[in-house]
């Protein structure tokens, strides 16, 4: 994506097969981005300066900052991308088929590393192609280190804690969830989601409120939320939300507006049309019909 923007400068550097660096700082660039990144091809962007917006599909807008990396292995989840100039850092691009080999003879000469990249790439999957690094320790003790190197070796330096980063994900415990079989600690996560959710009926919950809060990207998060809950996030809500509603029609003396307002609803009509959906009566019809059984 920033590769082929910034292809006419001429200002990579190759440090190893398959693989390219760039120093850049961008005064006047579009509005918006192409989506375009070839198929094995990934991308790196540690940022030193400048705001990068990602909207993906479901609407969620995913931000890069300054003194944070943004990992980009597919776009066709992206509907846009807009960038807040200037924008300065470095580019590390990556030809998965002709880095292959360095990776291997990288890893032979740290003592047989294992580099699982298929597990990272499942990951990378299940965060929509695109996830953002930092603020963490690991990140600010790239960039500290990063400030105190000299301009021509800021790009070999990237490269190298690229691959550090590569290793960590392959390690990693949060890497070990699949979107066909999540790991104990997202289903722990998703537990807590839900239990926010069922204390905050009345709230707007939304996919990117949600997300953000489990810690996962809005597409990770529907497609684990469905498959561990049997139905997807909205449905889940809306048949909470009217069960709910119907124990306060039987328990409570609200208005129908008063227990639409307490499960989320702000106008009678709209939650009357939901009820009437639910349970084949209105909300005054259905506490009538409990008051008499």
């Amino acid at each position: 994506m920033l590769k082929e923007f910034l292809e006419k400068q001429k200002g990579f550097t190759p440090v190893m097969p398959g693989t390219q660096a760039c120093l850049f700082a961008l005064h006047d660039l579009p509005c918006a981005l192409p989506l375009r990144l070839e198929d094995l091809h990934f991308e790196a962007i540690f940022c030193l300066k400048g705001i990068m917006s990602l909207t993906r599909k479901d609407d969620s807008v995913l931000k890069l900052g300054p003194r944070q990396i943004l990992l980009l292995s597919d776009l066709s989840y992206l509907t846009g991308v807009s960038v807040e100039a200037p924008l300065e850092g470095i580019l590390v691009a990556v030809d998965a088929r002709n880095a292959r080999e360095s990776l291997k003879t990288i890893c032979s000469l740290m003592g047989d590393l294992i580099l699982d990249t298929g597990q990272v790439r499942r990951w990378m999957s299940g965060q929509g192609g695109c996830t953002v690094e930092g603020p963490s320790h690991w990140s600010r003790a790239v960039f500290s280190e990063l400030d105190r190197l000299p301009q021509d070796e800021r790009a070999r330096w990237c490269v190298w804690k690229s691959i550090e980063l590569l290793y960590l994900l392959s390690t990693s415990e949060k890497t070990s969830d699949t979107v066909s079989e999540p790991g104990q600690d997202v289903a722990r996560t998703l537990a807590d989601t839900l239990r926010y959710m069922e204390e905050h009926l009345d709230e707007p919950l939304t996919i990117p409120i949600l997300s953000r809060r489990a810690c996962l990207s809005a597409t990770s998060f529907k497609e684990r939320f469905r498959l561990l809950y049997g139905q997807p996030v909205h449905a889940w809500l809306r048949q909470r939300r009217m069960e709910q509603a119907a124990e306060l029609l039987q328990s409570s003396a609200l208005s129908v507006l008063g227990v639409a307002q307490s499960v989320g609803y702000a106008s009678a009509s709209q939650f009357t049309a939901a009820f009437r959906r639910q349970y084949g009566l209105t909300p005054s019809q259905y506490r009538k019909k409990s008051e008499s059984a």
